[in-house]
């Protein structure tokens, strides 16, 4: 998901808690029979698992003071990565990962039973990461006031949990400085061609997908099959292995064409000559080049170059762990941001038009997405002990919108819109058709909003809500050939002409002003609910939240 569309949905999200759940939360907990659902936002400050050895357990965790239970069967979202509750306690899941041919990396030291993310962790603990800088999470979940699940009056219970980051994600943008092509590593912001004077980003890409393969902590990976290293329109990037003349073949520096000279066909007027071209199309290419055409090919990424400006988001490590920061060393010298999403949204490359059979391969991305659970009014029974009359808590506004946005290389071509369902029993995803949207031609050149699609529903019969939405263009799909990953070990290649990503802005409804805080419809989502199957098999949670009187 693109950087900037992803930080503005997690500020609405939290202002959106803020407003609607409000100090009020607590009091309904003594004078309402109505579950109330509630939003949290905060600093992790401890978590706990009931159960490591069980991949499905739930646990508890604790923001702003308030302990909430995290339900057997929670699965989180990370910035670009899913990952079971289970998981963050895991050694398998968080040790890092770095590829033999580069320097050693220190190894993370985390308390057994603990996530190296929480204040309240080991304070002598001694990683990269934590306990240095403190995580947070945004939760939502519903109050239990009638203790309809026996963990007693009044206790939150967690439904969703996205994201969990590092104080709303470290982002920036700035321009490429260097690279430093040993380590796999390169700087933003700094002297042009010189090292240790900008801002180190080192891609978190434990497969190698998007270049070397290393990672601090996979928790914080990049998602390697929808990528999260693309240009501005969805084309995929890389870091290349080695500067030119030398060539990474997953990579190739001829995959950059050049700014041809004044006057010369298809000089770009903005750019100097000789610079990388900002916008440009590949030619049509039904399979890779074979070996020795050097020219570009659309089965391949484009190499991140020095000059380019990117966006970038990720956690911020330690170069050394051990090390307290040092106030007369600068930052930048002492640490780096291990990067989920690096986007360079002025670069658009553009793919042929027509199939992938003749033109080769289109590539896709999402920007932006929010859907509404829809929801029903709610029957409160009379309670007299309590004087309690009882009735119908009305929903002036069932949310019913949904909104995806996207952007595919192939303005060409239709894009359809699913929502992703998933069978509890066996885990089989099944793509539900939503609608159908034709992308924007854009201005001559490829310059402008050139295949951006937008599909804007007020209202509309889009129920159930899926934890994934996917788009896929009708110019084809296809998984590209092997890639060099880890060891030098081929990796599968990218999945091309459709891209799959979770729903982190669900909006919930409320109830009108006057009235008992409404709960939150988890009860609308089939992926809590009935769970979503798998092996081992994803039920639904438990406890659930409760949403009925």
């Amino acid at each position: 998901m693109k950087l900037k569309f992803r930080v503005a949905m997690v500020l609405a999200l939290a202002l959106s808690l803020a407003w609607a759940t409000g100090a009020s939360a607590a009091l309904t907990v003594f004078n309402s029979r109505v579950p109330a659902g509630f939003g949290m936002l905060g600093y992790i400050q401890d978590a706990t698992v009931t159960n490591a050895a069980n991949p499905n357990s739930g646990g508890t965790l604790t923001i702003n003071g308030i302990k909430m239970i995290v339900p057997a069967n929670t699965v989180i979202q990370m910035p670009a990565n899913t990952l079971k509750w289970a998981d963050l306690f895991n050694p398998l899941v968080y040790n890092p990962v770095r590829d033999p041919l580069l320097p050693a990396q220190p190894v993370l030291a985390i308390t057994a039973g603990k996530t190296g993310l929480a204040m309240n962790d080991n304070a002598a603990q001694v990683q990269g990461l934590s306990p240095w800088l403190p995580f947070n999470a945004s939760v939502e979940g519903n109050i239990d006031v009638k203790n309809a699940t026996g963990n007693g009056g009044g206790a939150y219970i967690v439904g969703l949990i996205l994201p969990i980051d590092q104080d709303l994600e470290n982002t920036g943008q700035g321009f490429v400085t260097y690279i430093d092509y040993a380590k796999g590593r390169f700087e933003v912001g700094g002297l042009l061609n010189t090292p240790n004077t900008g801002t180190v980003i080192e891609i978190n890409d434990p497969l190698g997908r998007f270049g070397w393969a290393h990672s601090p902590d996979p928790r914080w990976s990049v998602d390697s099959d929808n990528p999260t290293v693309t240009t501005g329109n969805g084309y995929p990037m890389g870091l290349p292995k080695q500067p030119a003349p030398g060539v990474d073949p997953d990579r190739p520096y001829w995959n950059r064409p050049l700014n041809p000279a004044i006057g010369a066909p298809g000089h770009d007027p903005f750019l100097q000559a000789g610079a990388p071209l900002q916008a440009f199309f590949m030619p049509a290419r039904s399979a890779p080049n074979p070996p020795g055409v050097n020219t570009p090919d659309p089965w391949r990424q484009v190499p991140i170059m020095v000059g380019d400006y990117v966006d970038f988001a990720g956690v911020l490590c330690k170069n050394i762990p051990t090390a307290p920061i040092n106030p007369l060393i600068p930052w930048r010298q002492q640490t780096y941001i291990s990067a989920h999403t690096v986007g360079s949204d002025k670069l658009a490359v553009y793919t042929a038009s027509g199939s992938l059979a003749t033109t080769g391969p289109a590539y896709m991305s999402l920007a932006r997405m929010v859907v509404g659970t829809g929801g029903v009014s709610i029957t409160v029974p009379p309670d007299p002990a309590r004087g309690i009359l009882g009735g119908v808590i009305p929903l002036p506004e069932p949310r019913l919108n949904t909104i995806i946005h996207g952007w595919c290389t192939d303005s060409t071509s239709l894009v359809d819109i699913y929502a992703v369902d998933v069978n509890p029993v066996t885990g089989v995803e099944t793509n539900r058709l939503l609608g159908t949207v034709l992308p924007e031609p854009g201005l001559a050149g490829g310059k402008g909003n050139k295949g951006r699609f937008r599909f804007d529903i007020g209202k509309g019969n889009f129920q159930p809500t899926t934890r994934t939405y996917r788009v896929m263009t009708r110019h084809g799909q296809i998984q590209l050939g092997n890639q060099i990953g880890l060891k030098g070990a081929p990796l599968a290649g990218l999945r091309s002409g459709q891209y799959t990503a979770p729903m982190f802005t669900f909006q919930f409804a409320d109830a009108a002003p006057g009235f008992p805080v409404m709960p939150n419809n988890f009860n609308n989502m089939p992926f809590l609910f009935q769970g979503e199957g798998g092996n081992p098999s994803v039920g639904p949670l438990v406890p659930f939240p409760p949403f009925q009187p």
